[in-house]
């Protein structure tokens, strides 16, 4: 059964069983990890959908190099939510985030950014469905990583968990410029 009633007096579960208000900030920084998952599966559905709309078989699509990034990285959230929500140092069987998930998100943004023209303004988070929705996602991981901040000064967060929140906003302009313009899109730029 789906639902428990446990929760319809304002409070859930953490990791290891103590129970907590809803607005709980541990929870409210799980809860925006879990809606910058939600943002990032639909950008990856919407990469493959217009993939699809091109002719490219479901191999092609499944193999292609963001999509299988994408992947990797809505997996790592979910072991960074796994992290956030157990206020338990105890607890030694969650799924950590590891120095080579920060690393592939390093080496993409250094090999993308290369491939791209030199950064000059701001740019409008808009110009085509697919990079809007990933300026979105940047966006939702930026005030993830306020959150996480916010309780790292309160209680402690798990280094790595930080330093891939940090890392995966940079990734995730970067990426969101590759798409554009591979897609012969213009960036449209902040013009004060």
């Amino acid at each position: 059964m789906i639902y428990t009633k446990t929760g319809d007096k304002g409070t859930t579960s953490l990791v290891g069983g103590k129970r907590v208000p809803k607005y709980d900030l541990r929870v409210e920084c799980y809860g925006t990890l879990d809606e910058l998952n939600c943002h990032l599966g639909l950008v990856r559905d919407l990469l493959a959908q217009r993939e699809r709309k091109l002719g490219k078989s479901k191999k092609e699509i499944e193999s292609n190099f963001i999509n299988v990034e994408l992947l990797s990285i809505i997996n790592t959230i979910f072991n960074a939510q796994a992290i956030v929500a157990c206020e338990d140092p105890n607890i030694k069987t969650l799924p950590p985030v590891k120095d080579e998930h920060i690393l592939m998100l390093e080496k993409r943004i250094d090999l993308l950014e290369g491939e791209l023209p030199k950064f000059k303004s701001f740019i409008l988070p808009t110009g085509y469905y697919i990079f809007s929705e990933m300026q979105v996602s940047r966006t939702v991981c930026r005030r993830a990583e306020r959150l996480l901040c916010k309780l790292n000064d309160k209680e402690g967060v798990d280094d790595q968990v930080l330093i891939f929140i940090n890392r995966l906003s940079d990734y995730l302009f970067i990426l969101a410029r590759k798409v554009l313009i591979d897609r012969g899109r213009e960036e449209i730029l902040w013009i004060p």
